[in-house]
């Protein structure tokens, strides 16, 4: 600050702070000398003697506090002030930054899922050619419902399930009778808001490695509730178990990673979100808490 005013700027302001202490000091004893004398507290011979300025010099201390006093409320005032507007700059920015976040997020989500489900389609295609083309009418129709949401951070859980139905249909073609499916869905949790995209990338990681050289059925469930301030998400499978941590699993693979980011990104430290082995020993749970959003 002194680098920026300089040596004779300070000297400046200094000067013009003391002359100003001197001047508002004794404006405001005169005022004060004037409204004793009107209201009859106080003498004209007293009220002079409080005007003059021998009695001024005597309490000159007193200006200076006073004077002070009035600058210090003014810029902490404007102080206050500036850290909100601070402030509020901030949260603008982490807003956009957020935003953007997302953005390149799903951006990430829609290659990684297209390319996935052509590669089922491709695998089909040799085996039945009729399922194959109508498994590319149902995919046709499932992308452009994402398409649809593809702008917005929350959609409502009954949508993001009908996409999920959707994907399901075309999934459940390539495994045919080996995938099983069972939904456990509240009946009062449809209208609650969820991210979009948030259960298609799990079921995909689900099959993806549910599936295994002891393991050629599968059988999935789907389990959807809340209390008063969360959202639960429970997805089991019977699949083979995890052999590494959950942290390891994040850096390989692609859709976990995206899901934890975007709920991060969303919710903060407010949700959670975990894939690890039953403690039974039988099954894999990913588990998904995110506050409901109104």
């Amino acid at each position: 600050m002194f680098e920026k005013w300089g040596a004779k700027g300070w000297k400046k302001i200094i000067w013009v702070h003391l002359f100003f202490s001197f001047f508002i000091g004794y404006v405001i004893f005169f005022v004060t000398a004037v409204i004793t004398f009107l209201i009859g507290e106080a003498s004209f011979s007293e009220a002079s003697r409080y005007m003059s300025f021998n009695h001024f010099v005597a309490v000159v201390e007193v200006n200076f506090l006073v004077y002070f006093a009035m600058i210090g409320i003014i810029n902490v005032y404007y102080y206050i002030k500036k850290v909100r507007n601070i402030e509020i700059q901030k949260a603008q920015i982490e807003t956009h930054l957020a935003n953007a976040n997302l953005n390149m997020l799903k951006a990430q989500l829609h290659p990684h899922f297209i390319f996935n489900t052509l590669n089922s389609i491709s695998a089909l295609i040799e085996i039945d050619k009729e399922k194959s083309q109508n498994l590319i009418a149902d995919f046709g129709d499932l992308f452009r419902d994402i398409l649809d949401f593809k702008d917005e951070n929350f959609i409502l859980l009954q949508k993001e399930l009908e996409i999920l139905d959707k994907y399901i249909a075309i999934i459940s073609v390539r495994f045919s009778d080996h995938l099983f499916i069972e939904k456990n869905i509240e009946s009062d949790v449809e209208n609650e808001l969820v991210p979009y995209m948030l259960l298609q990338p799990i079921f995909e990681n689900t099959l993806k490695h549910g599936y295994g050289y002891n393991t050629t059925e599968l059988k999935v469930k789907l389990k959807i509730y809340k209390n008063a301030e969360y959202l639960f998400i429970e997805i089991e499978n019977d699949g083979e178990l995890l052999n590494r941590p959950f942290e390891e699993l994040l850096q390989n693979g692609t859709g976990l990673k995206n899901t934890q980011d975007r709920l991060k990104t969303l919710y903060g430290n407010k949700m959670e979100f975990v894939v690890k082995n039953h403690k039974n020993g039988n099954a894999v749970i990913t588990f998904i808490k995110i506050p409901l959003k109104r």
